[in-house]
Order: C-alpha cells, then sequence, then structure tokens
C-alpha cells in the first residue's frame, strides 16, 4: 500500500511541476502603428523595406527552473509584420507605397536591430519586452535616418499564452513604429519634387 501511495505521490508531483513548464509557442504576430491619420502624403509613391539583422530569429524565451527555455516564434517572418504596419501607416498619411528600388525618389528602408520577448519562470513572472528599429529615408539625394527603442514590462501570475506574448510583441513593435514614423520623417517624404 506504502508503494502504491509513494508512486502515486510521485506521479501528482511530476505533473504539478510538470505543469509550471513553459512550452514553446509560435506567434501570430499584428502590430499597429497608431500613427494620426492625414493628407500630407498628397499620393506621393513611397518604396519601402524592411530588413531583419537579428543574428536570432527568434521573437524570446519562456524561461524555465530546470529545463531548456520554451522558444518563442512567429508564425510569418517578422520583417513581413513589420512590413505590413509602416505600409498601413504610410497609407493613412497619405502615401501609395509601392515595391522597393534603389532608385526610386522617394524610399523608406527599416532595419530591424533588436526584438526580444522573455517571461520568467518565477511567480510572479517577469515579462518583458525590446523593440529597436533604425530607418533610413531618401528623397531626391536627400538623406535622415532615424533609431529608437521601445520596452515593455509586466508581472502576471499565469503562464501567458501565445495570445497574451502576441499582443505584449504587438503593443511594443507598435510603439516602435510611432516614434519612428515621425511628424519629421513624414514631411521629408512629402517633401517637394
Amino acid at each position: 500500500m506504502k508503494k502504491k501511495l509513494l508512486f502515486i505521490g510521485t506521479i501528482a508531483a511530476a505533473l504539478i511541476l510538470g505543469g509550471c513548464a513553459q512550452t514553446g509557442q509560435q506567434l501570430r504576430l499584428g502590430p499597429e502603428a497608431d500613427v494620426p491619420e492625414s493628407s500630407i502624403g498628397d499620393g506621393h509613391e513611397v518604396a519601402v523595406r524592411v530588413e531583419d539583422q537579428r543574428d536570432d530569429k527568434l521573437l524570446g524565451y519562456l524561461e524555465n527552473r530546470d529545463r531548456e527555455p520554451g522558444e518563442l516564434t512567429s508564425s510569418v517572418e517578422l520583417r513581413h509584420v513589420v512590413t505590413d504596419a509602416l505600409e498601413k501607416a504610410l497609407e493613412r498619411n497619405g502615401f501609395t507605397v509601392v515595391d522597393w528600388s534603389e532608385e526610386a525618389p522617394r524610399r523608406l528602408k527599416v532595419q530591424i536591430i533588436d526584438a526580444k520577448h522573455t517571461v520568467s519562470a518565477a511567480v510572479p513572472r517577469d515579462v518583458e519586452t525590446r523593440v529597436e528599429l533604425r530607418s533610413e529615408a531618401h528623397r531626391d539625394g536627400s538623406r535622415i535616418t532615424g533609431r529608437t527603442t521601445a520596452r515593455g514590462s509586466d508581472q502576471v501570475t499565469h503562464r501567458p499564452d501565445a495570445d497574451d506574448n502576441a499582443r505584449y510583441l504587438d503593443d511594443v513593435i507598435g510603439r516602435a513604429l510611432e516614434r519612428l514614423v515621425t511628424v519629421d520623417l513624414l514631411d521629408f517624404l512629402a517633401g517637394d519634387d
């Protein structure tokens, strides 16, 4: 009887402890840059390109106490996710987005320098998100550059699921784009030919 209780106790402990482990997640991202709508672009065409400069293409990790961390990945390449949000922000400001060309008179290149999201194993769980973007805009031989970093942090008592983690990343990516797509950048791209 004692062996049976010990066995049941061992199984119960394994299930409880195993339930605390965080496994990898694939996230469906859809950030939005909440930039004010305007007609500043006046229909001007802008060629847009987003490059992912990160060495590690993972979005981050779900830390575990006694095991390897769970990996966070995106269901779509991050550069495509950022491109979509950037194009929508430009279109809301009256620009017409066209395919990338080094010869385009107006062009905007954005580089993803960093994008990391981590969830700690300890309870409460620390949730940390960081996104760094760099931009280079060209118009008729002139050039301006920009760089921004956006961060987010939270503490939660539960394990964030894939939807929760996607919301954290969407928020920080959106804020980074909002800081990049400034009035100065829009004025520059809209400048007279």
